[in-house]
């Protein structure tokens, strides 16, 4: 048994996954051809990367669609399907593009087909219109060189293109299934689909004609949906899967000391957090919001919740991540204050809903969370909910003023902010900016050196926190169990691996 760690640095993201079976829902068989066997926590919300609503897709579409950007392990650029960018200008960023590149259903891949996937991504029925709300347009210079003109600088433009925006699909694709390639992808990534059985698996086989012919590539892999987390390293312990997704901390240590079984424990982006509808009667007072978040005992829900497998969260980025928020963004514990503001409030009989992930590690944070504001008088009816169903109740139905969940990351920090706090954001629920936040996105968006953005970044944060427009909890690792036989698995500060490079034997 071997522990494995990035070490230095930190951050990453988002994932929960599920899936509901032990088995490994194909080729079984002993040699290195058969499928990966993938325990993820829970099903997607869609297949199509523009349409889906959930962190915790990535892991399962990241294999069928390579972005336009890639990203290494600490989150840096890397070339992906553009070989190379220039920023001409603040308002102008050039991708040269691979050639010889094509679509799972044969057809090549473009600067038109990247043209076609701005557009749509642009359009009805995108979620991530947020993501690209600084260009105006896209315009094919040649067959494989394309140019992003903005209406203001964005930083945060390449890594965004290394995201949901930078996944391209099929044009020929997108339109025979009348724009929604949410059951039948098309990519150009590593994997090509095969089925998804709702709720069990969801099953890829490798692309003979991908473009990296240099790219390790498992022969397939299933992702079997497996949301209870001991079922998961059980079936890991049993031989029934290979790689266990999001392994509990609190099974971390047992799966440590196992046989046959590797464990890479590493910091991420992801933090454990209580998305608010600060538009909501509940939570609509700032200074309720603040109450809230003095309440909670923070290092208590890291050590009992968490078992010490992470760090405190004060805001939307961890402490050692280079856009970390300034020493004034501090969570601090104080009841007795959090039951002052509740009394000026008015709000001394508090009670509200909140939609929970049904895991098992999650609904011990929310009974957790239900006791400590208990103390200052406030009654939260915990509402727990399998990912998908809840992600769709909270964002997209807004059932609740408040939903327990994660946010798991996004490789720019200011798509975080964006995504989160501004008023287009899909995750933001009030559908306004938080206060002071825009400018302070405009500040940082000036430049692309890291050193230049941080103030700017840094003001961000400051505005989020003096708005309590959520309330983050724990930096939680990201743990993720694997059998002898995987090999050349890595990590990354997203706490999302792609499986290029992974292999079996």
């Amino acid at each position: 048994m071997k522990i494995r760690s990035l070490g230095g640095a930190v951050v990453a993201t988002l994932l929960l996954s599920f899936v509901a079976a032990c088995g490994g829902g194909g080729d079984d068989s002993g040699d290195s051809d058969r499928a990966l066997r993938v325990a993820a926590v829970s099903d997607a919300s869609s297949l199509d990367p523009i349409r889906g609503n959930a962190g915790t897709d990535h892991v399962l579409i990241y294999p069928l669609y390579d972005t336009l950007i890639s990203y290494d392990k600490g989150l840096e650029a890397q070339p992906g399907l553009a070989e190379s960018w220039e920023q001409k200008s603040p308002t102008e960023l050039t991708l040269k593009l691979r050639e010889g590149v094509t679509f799972h259903d044969g057809e090549p891949f473009n600067a038109e087909a990247v043209v076609y996937n701005f557009e749509r991504a642009k359009g009805e029925g995108s979620n991530i219109q947020a993501d690209l709300a600084s260009v105006d347009s896209v315009t094919a210079d040649d067959e494989y060189t394309v140019t992003y003109k903005l209406n203001g600088p964005d930083a945060s433009l390449l890594l965004v293109l290394a995201d949901r925006a930078g996944m391209m699909v099929s044009p020929k694709a997108a339109e025979a299934a009348g724009g929604d390639l949410s059951t039948k992808p098309v990519g150009a990534g590593g994997w090509e689909f095969v089925e998804w059985k709702r709720g069990s698996v969801i099953k890829v086989k490798r692309y003979e004609d991908y473009w990296d012919k240099d790219a390790e590539r498992v022969t397939a892999i299933n992702f079997n949906i497996m949301p209870d987390p001991k079922t998961r390293v059980t079936s890991l312990r049993s031989g029934q899967q290979d790689v266990v997704m999001d392994v509990s901390p609190s099974d971390a240590d047992g799966l440590e000391k196992a046989n046959n079984v590797e464990v890479s424990d590493t910091p991420r982006v992801n933090v454990n957090q209580v998305y608010l509808n600060r538009d909501s009667e509940e939570l609509g007072d700032p200074n309720v919001r603040k109450a809230l978040s003095l309440a909670i005992d923070r290092e208590a829900l890291l050590k009992s919740a968490y078992f010490g497998r992470g760090s405190v969260a004060d805001g939307a980025l961890p402490s050692d991540y280079w856009a970390a928020p300034p020493e004034s963004v501090k969570s601090e514990y104080d009841p007795d204050e959090a039951k002052k503001l509740l009394a000026a409030a008015g709000k001394t009989d508090l009670s509200f809903p909140m939609i929970v992930n049904a895991d098992s590690a999650t609904v011990r944070v929310a009974e957790i969370l239900k006791q400590q504001w208990s103390e200052v008088g406030v009654n939260v009816d915990i509402q727990p909910l399998e990912v998908v169903q809840g992600t769709s109740d909270y964002f997209n139905d807004r059932k609740t003023p408040a939903y327990l969940s994660q946010w798991t990351g996004r490789p720019d920090p200011a798509m975080t902010y964006r995504l989160l706090f501004s008023a287009d954001g899909y995750f933001n629920t009030s559908d306004q900016w938080t206060p002071g936040l825009e400018a302070a996105l405009k500040k940082a968006d000036e430049s692309t050196e890291p050193a230049e953005r941080k103030p700017g970044l840094d003001e961000a944060a400051e505005a989020v926190f003096a708005d309590t427009s959520f309330f983050p909890l724990v930096f939680g690792n990201s743990i993720v169990g694997l059998s002898d036989d995987v090999k050349g698995f890595e990590g990354n500060l997203l706490g999302k691996p792609k499986f290029i490079g992974v292999t079996l034997g």
